[in-house]
C-alpha cells in the first residue's frame, strides 16, 4: 500500500487555499442588511411563497421580506404570489392611494412579473432569468441546507438545489467566472442568509477568515463536545488556582445549590445556542441593522459581510442613509422568546417554520425513516407536525434536532469539497438514497468500513441541559457518516480498507479537528457565552477571578 500523506497540515500554502476555497461553497454568512455587490449589478428577486402559506401566522413574514428589499433596490422581481391581491386581502392597507404600496407594484401593477405556481414553470420561469445575473434574492422556504424548497401548496413541494442553481447559471452564461451572490432567509436565525460567491471568483482574501466562515457554518455539529469539554474540570473559564480546588472531572459539588444547577444549565445552553445561530449577535432580530443605533446592543453591533471581505459597493453607512428609518422592533407578548422576533415574531409563525422544516427532513433524506436507526427522531417529529401548540422546551427539542442533522450534513459536504471527493449518485447527503443497489459487493463493502471510521468521527445529538442521552429516545443520525463513507468509498473504489483507514484518521480527522478548534475559539470570543461561562464559575465559588479577555483554550 503506497503510503498516504497528510493534505492538511495547517500551513499556509497554495495547497491549502484550493481546500479551504472548495468547502466556501459550502458557507453562508447571517446578514441582517444587503450584501456588497457591484453598484450597477443586476439584481433578481424572487418570491415563492405558495397562497395558502402567505398568512400572517404562516409564511407571510418571508412576503413581507420581499417587499421591503423590494423598496430598497432596483431588480427584476418575480413572484409565483398573487401580489396585489394578497395586499388587498390585508385590512388596513388601501393599494389604490398608499404611496409606498404604490412603489412596490409600480404602474399598472407591472413592476412584478407573475411566475407559474408549479414546479416545472416556476423553475423554467426562474433560471431562464439567470443568464447575466450577479445577485439573487430568493423570498421562499428553504431547506436547513439553503436549497431553495419550491412551494407549491398543499404541502406539496419540490427542492431546486444550490448545486443546480450553480450548474444552471453556468450553462446559461458559459462563464465560470462570473461572480454570483445568493440570499435567501435564514433557517436557523432572524435575518438572512448569504452565500457570497456561489459562482465565480471567491473575494475572501483571508485564509483564516474562510477557516472562520466554514467553522461557523458547521453550526451545532459539535455541540456535545463543546457542552462536555467547557463544564469539566479542564474548562478554559477556570484559572490554575481555581482548577486546583476541584478535585473531579466533574466540578459541580455533590448537593448542588439552586444557583449552581441554574448557572451550569445557563452556561450549558448559550455554548449550544451560540454554535447553533452561526455565532450571529442578531441571531433573535429579523430587521435591517444598519447603524449601531439600530442594534439593542450598540456595542455588539457589527457588518457581518466584512467577516467575508471588505466592502467594495456601498458602505454600510450610506446603505443606512439611503434607508433613513428607525429600526422597527417586533416584541409580540405571544411568541417564542428562544426565537426573539425570528420567523415572523409571534408562536403561530414561529410554529409553523419549525413544522414546515420538521416536514421537509420527513420528506427526504430517503430509505431513513424505514429503518430503526434514527433513535425517536421520526417519533420526535411526526409527534410535532400533529401538536396544535408545543411549548418552548419542545420547541427547542424539535429546533435542535433539525439543526443538529443539518450542521452534520454541511459538515460531511465541507469535507467532501475539500478532498474532492465524488458525490455518491452526483447528490448532497439530504437526497442520497442509503441503499446497496446497483454497487458492487466489493464497493458497499468499502462503504461499511469506512463508516465503521467515520461515524466515529461525528458527534452524537446534543440534549436539554436537564436531560441525559438515551440509547434509544435520544435523536441519532448517520446519514452524514454513511453519506462522506459512501463518497470515500468512490475516491478509493481500487483501493484497500487500509488506504480508506490513512485517509481517514490521517486527513479528514484533522480536518474536522481543525474546524473543531475554530469553533472552540469562536466561543470563547463570544461575549454572550463568556459573561454565562463566568456566571457558572463564580456560582461554583472557587474563588479567583477569570476576565474574559484572558480566555484562552487548555
Amino acid at each position: 500500500m503506497a503510503a498516504i500523506s497528510p493534505r492538511w497540515e495547517g500551513i499556509l500554502g497554495i495547497e491549502e487555499a484550493q481546500m479551504l476555497q472548495a468547502a466556501m461553497s459550502e458557507a453562508h454568512l447571517v446578514l441582517h442588511g444587503p450584501p456588497d455587490f457591484p453598484i450597477d449589478a443586476e439584481i433578481l428577486g424572487v418570491c415563492g411563497v405558495s397562497a395558502e402559506n402567505a398568512d400572517q401566522n404562516k409564511y407571510g413574514w418571508i412576503v413581507a421580506d420581499f417587499l421591503h428589499w423590494k423598496t430598497a433596490f432596483h431588480a427584476t422581481w418575480l413572484s409565483s404570489l398573487d401580489i396585489s391581491e394578497f395586499l388587498a386581502g390585508i385590512d388596513g392597507v388601501d393599494v389604490v392611494s398608499d404611496g409606498i404600496i404604490h412603489k412596490v407594484l409600480g404602474d399598472n401593477n407591472q413592476d412584478i412579473s407573475s411566475i407559474p405556481d408549479n414546479n416545472n414553470g416556476f423553475e423554467a420561469e426562474f433560471l431562464k432569468r439567470l443568464t447575466t445575473t450577479l445577485v439573487v434574492l430568493i423570498f421562499a422556504p428553504i431547506t436547513p441546507e439553503q436549497d431553495i424548497c419550491v412551494d407549491l401548496g398543499n404541502q406539496s413541494r419540490t427542492y431546486l438545489t444550490i448545486d443546480r442553481l450553480r450548474q444552471t447559471i453556468q450553462d446559461a452564461v458559459g462563464n465560470a467566472q462570473l461572480a454570483v451572490t445568493l440570499v435567501t432567509p435564514s433557517p436557523f436565525t432572524g435575518g438572512w442568509a448569504c452565500r457570497p460567491s456561489i459562482l465565480g471568483p471567491l473575494g475572501c482574501p483571508n485564509l483564516q477568515n474562510m477557516m472562520r466562515l466554514i467553522a461557523k457554518s458547521c453550526g451545532g455539529a459539535f455541540a456535545t463536545r463543546f457542552i462536555q469539554s467547557f463544564t469539566e474540570r479542564s474548562t478554559p473559564f477556570m484559572t490554575q488556582d481555581q482548577r486546583a480546588n476541584v478535585k473531579y472531572d466533574d466540578p459541580m459539588p455533590l448537593r448542588p445549590t439552586e444557583l449552581q444547577v441554574k448557572s451550569l444549565h445557563q452556561f450549558q445552553r448559550q455554548i449550544h445556542e451560540s454554535l447553533e445561530h452561526h455565532f450571529s449577535v442578531f441571531a433573535k432580530d429579523h430587521a435591517f441593522i444598519l447603524q449601531p443605533d439600530a442594534a439593542r446592543d450598540p456595542a455588539s453591533f457589527v457588518d457581518s459581510w466584512t467577516e467575508y471581505a471588505p466592502r467594495q459597493g456601498y458602505r454600510l453607512e450610506t446603505w443606512a442613509r439611503r434607508w433613513a428609518k428607525p429600526r422597527a422592533a417586533i416584541d409580540y407578548a405571544n411568541r417564542f422568546e428562544f426565537f426573539g422576533e425570528a420567523f415572523g415574531g409571534t408562536q403561530e409563525s414561529q410554529f409553523f417554520h419549525l413544522k414546515y422544516l420538521a416536514a421537509i427532513e420527513l420528506d427526504t433524506c430517503p430509505t431513513d425513516w424505514n429503518r430503526h436507526v434514527s433513535g425517536a427522531t421520526a417519533e420526535l417529529f411526526t409527534g410535532f407536525l400533529e401538536r396544535a401548540m408545543p411549548g418552548e422546551y419542545d420547541v427547542k427539542r424539535v429546533f435542535d434536532a433539525i439543526e443538529f442533522r443539518a450542521s452534520s450534513n454541511i459538515l460531511a459536504q465541507v469535507l467532501a469539497k475539500v478532498f474532492n471527493l465524488p458525490l455518491p449518485d452526483g447528490v448532497m447527503c439530504r437526497y442520497w438514497h442509503d441503499t446497496p443497489d446497483g454497487v458492487s459487493d466489493e464497493h458497499y463493502r468499502r462503504l461499511q468500513d469506512g463508516f465503521g471510521m467515520t461515524n466515529g468521527l461525528f458527534e452524537q445529538a446534543a440534549v436539554l441541559p436537564s436531560e441525559k442521552t438515551h440509547e434509544i429516545k435520544s435523536v441519532k443520525y448517520l446519514r452524514s457518516a454513511r453519506w462522506l463513507a459512501a463518497a470515500t468509498a468512490w475516491r478509493f473504489e481500487n483501493g484497500s480498507r487500509e488506504d480508506v483507514e490513512h485517509f481517514m484518521t490521517i486527513n479528514v480527522a484533522r480536518f474536522m479537528d481543525k474546524i473543531r478548534d475554530t469553533q472552540q475559539t469562536l466561543l470563547l470570543e463570544d461575549r454572550a457565552l463568556q459573561r454565562k461561562g463566568l456566571n457558572w464559575i463564580a456560582a461554583l465559588g472557587l474563588g479567583g477571578e477569570v476576565k474574559s479577555s484572558t480566555l484562552r483554550p487548555p
